[in-house]
């Protein structure tokens, strides 16, 4: 189906607004059949207008007018508000239980789990015990119609924000978009579709509870219909790792760890033609460092036009002392570099839309020095450089945390790499 293209190819799409018409029907969810009022339990052929189940995996649907397990923001896997409107959903993209591979349907309920502390148990539809559940590479997927068939040998820009959950077992790769000219039904475990666009690197972005846009860009055979979104993958080929819940209380904490799901939500999905014109005032500058693989990073040197762009590093603004926040991207640039000690790394500084100086880009670099120390990196190793005629080059953040606004921003800090 794709016609693949280089990363440094695709990322000239990655950060730009493609004004075309979106191509998905309801796609950031706000239309709904009913306010849902449970996680699903049962699948469905009336899952949501425009949206279907196309495995018996079970996805579920969050809104802003339901006060039960699946509201906003707290829901009964953890707290977020929308990234856009009122509704999301959530899906499973791994599931590895530690337990046999059928079980009583009572002792472990497929969509989440069982007893959330902080949602009331009121009014949810006791499940049917005479059901087994969850074959190993069990997935849970959402499939919609095109408003049109994709054109032949047309560039084509897919979006969608996503956010692991506070209460997801694992974090994990492998979230992606399929294409075909007809609708993939399967009554479960992986779809045998190759997706033409998905999250490839280590881990997705792991910091729960925080919206981040997926993009990417394909060239299309033509006639395709149908969209399917989830993890096309099996098990062996889908890396995870444990999320880090160790703030949570440990009644939640081990009703977490006896789930063993790996939990997003997703939102806005956006698909987009794109135009001849458009490809032309593009910069393949900035390559967001959460769109690369291991070895593609060898080719982000200081002897190069391109820079990798943490993308996954938060920082307050305006705060004196600011530190870099991020679960995952500062372990995996560490790690990097520990596994390559011939190479030094140079931190770009970029200067958020409200700075005047480069006071908080400044300090950003120091605290992003004194972390790589404190990890090990020699002084020696690291650089400081300080963009004063570039503002924040990437769309900003706005998440919460436990009901309270704060607001983060990324994109703040790109790095390179060179040669000792």
């Amino acid at each position: 189906m794709r016609v693949y293209i280089s990363i440094l190819s695709f990322t000239l799409f990655f950060g730009f607004a493609v004004t075309g018409q979106n191509l998905i029907r309801n796609g950031s969810f706000e239309k709904y059949y009913v306010c849902p009022d449970n996680y699903t339990v049962e699948h469905t052929k009336r899952f949501l207008p425009e949206w279907v189940m196309p495995t018996k995996g079970t996805p579920d649907y969050f809104n802003r007018c339901s006060k039960e397990m699946v509201g906003v923001p707290q829901n009964f896997m953890g707290s977020i508000f929308p990234a856009e409107g009122d509704g999301f959903i959530g899906l499973v993209l791994l599931d590895t239980p530690d337990v046999k591979e059928e079980i009583d349907y009572r002792d472990y309920v497929h969509s989440g789990p069982l007893a959330p502390v902080n949602i009331t148990n009121a009014n949810i539809k006791k499940p049917d015990t005479k059901r087994k559940v969850k074959p190993i590479n069990y997935r849970e997927y959402i499939q919609t119609q095109l408003v049109t068939p994709l054109q032949p040998n047309q560039l084509y820009r897919i979006s969608f924000k996503y956010a692991l959950a506070q209460h997801s077992t694992f974090v994990s790769n492998r979230l992606g978009i399929a294409f075909t000219e007809s609708p993939i039904t399967r009554k479960d475990g992986v779809l045998p579709i190759k997706p033409v666009a998905f999250i490839d690197t280590a881990v997705l972005y792991c910091t729960p509870g925080i919206w981040a846009e997926f993009a990417d860009t394909f060239r299309t055979r033509g006639g395709e219909l149908f969209m399917t979104l989830g993890n096309f993958f099996p098990d062996s080929q889908t890396a995870y790792f444990p999320n880090d819940i160790g703030s949570l209380n440990t009644t939640l904490q081990r009703t977490i760890l006896t789930n063993q799901v790996t939990y997003y939500y997703i939102d806005d999905i956006r698909l987009e033609p794109v135009k001849k014109e458009d490809v032309k005032v593009l910069s393949p500058r900035f390559i967001p460092f959460s769109m690369l693989k291991r070895h593609e990073l060898l080719e982000i040197d200081t002897l190069c036009r391109y820079y990798a762009l943490l993308d996954e590093v938060y920082f307050d603004i305006g705060q004196p002392g600011t530190k870099p926040r991020s679960l995952c991207q500062l372990y995996w640039l560490t790690n990097f570099l520990a596994q390559n000690p011939n190479l030094g790394i140079e931190l770009n500084g970029f200067l958020h839309e409200v700075e005047n100086d480069t006071v908080g880009a400044s300090s950003r670099l120091k605290a992003m020095m004194e972390y790589l120390q404190e990890m090990g990196i020699s002084s020696g190793r690291i650089r400081l450089r300080t963009f004063e005629d570039y503002k924040s080059i990437s769309p900003k953040y706005r998440f919460y945390r436990e009901g309270l606004p704060c607001v983060f921003y990324s994109s703040l800090v790109a790095v390179r790499f060179f040669t000792i």
